[in-house]
């Protein structure tokens, strides 16, 4: 009678391990396409908006009109050399209005790439903050962890901002990882008039930056401007990704010693994970424990069933 139960027990253990793989299974389809249309989507609106990139240098080339015909609350175009971040910066009413809405005002979980409300949509500000989605596909700030290495920062160091009448050339300063609670990064109104401290800040908790341009920053930073461009960290649910872009505000050299390769060197302090950092080997290892549990109460079961055939 218990083997009755028990062979009772283990098709119904049977059918349910069968209907959660297919279920599992369909989920897991459902959710590659899923994620494919958002890409496709992403890709589709960054290849539609480039057509309207405002052209400074070229006459009758596209303007800013154009792209606040489509939307009144673009405010900026961020171009990152070496990268695929070439998009217009938006400002909403609060900083949730673009999370997932992209230009043309659709949803869209790839968002758009956006400036803090607490920011002047001008840019007069001496310190700005801007957000952007960490996505694969080399889509929206997904490249900004391309900066982590060291060969690939200390090569593409400049990105170009463009705002309406003017084209502001920065410095790739600074790369780091913090915690989206560190309020030297992510509390621009800290830094609206002065960046007196962000210089010495910057150079504890980067983990890679250029000496040139953070010292020139630490000297004079009545005389800089700097644009932190924001993403999320791989890895991790509290990390941030921070990308420190810097200029002069007369649009001259950050520092002579700046453009001579020998006096700007590369300065590291490791990569520092502050915040809520997941772990994906702990979910392997249950992933793991499971199909061995399966195994092994399969393998005891076929080992009874023989004893009974030979008895």
């Amino acid at each position: 009678m218990n083997w009755m139960i028990l062979k009772s027990l283990n098709k119904i253990y049977g059918l349910i391990l069968s209907t959660f793989l297919m279920a599992s299974a369909a989920f897991a389809g459902y959710a590659i396409w899923d994620n494919a249309q958002i890409y496709h989507q992403a890709e589709a609106v960054q290849d539609q908006i480039r057509q309207l990139k405002p052209e400074s240098d070229a006459d009758g080339g596209p303007g800013f009109d154009e792209l606040r015909a489509i939307n009144p609350d673009v405010v900026a175009w961020i171009t990152v050399d070496g990268t695929n971040i070439d998009y217009p910066v938006l400002q909403g009413e609060t900083n949730l209005a673009y999370m997932n809405k992209d230009v043309y005002g659709n949803f869209s979980l790839a968002g758009s790439i956006f400036l803090d409300t607490r920011n002047k949509a001008d840019f007069s500000d001496s310190y700005s903050l801007i957000y952007g989605h960490n996505m694969d596909e080399h889509l929206m700030f997904g490249d900004l962890a391309l900066f982590k290495d060291r060969t690939f920062f200390q090569k593409n160091r400049t990105a170009t901002l463009l705002i309406p009448g003017e084209k502001r050339t920065f410095y790739t300063a600074a790369i780091l990882q913090i915690s989206a609670g560190t309020e030297e990064i992510f509390n621009p109104d800290r830094w609206k008039d002065n960046l007196d401290g962000l210089g010495k800040f910057l150079q504890e908790n980067s983990k890679w930056y250029h000496s040139g341009y953070l010292q020139a920053l630490i000297e004079h930073p009545e005389r800089m401007e700097v644009a932190a461009l924001v993403t999320c960290s791989d890895g991790s649910t509290n990390d941030r990704t921070i990308l420190i872009l810097i200029r002069t505000k007369d649009n001259q050299p950050v520092d002579e010693q700046v453009d001579k390769e020998k006096n700007d060197k590369i300065i590291g302090n490791g990569l520092k994970k502050t915040g809520d950092t997941q772990n994906p080997q702990f979910w392997m290892r249950v992933i793991i424990g499971i199909l061995l549990f399966i195994a092994v109460f399969e393998s005891i079961d076929r080992l009874r069933e023989r004893k009974n055939r030979k008895s």
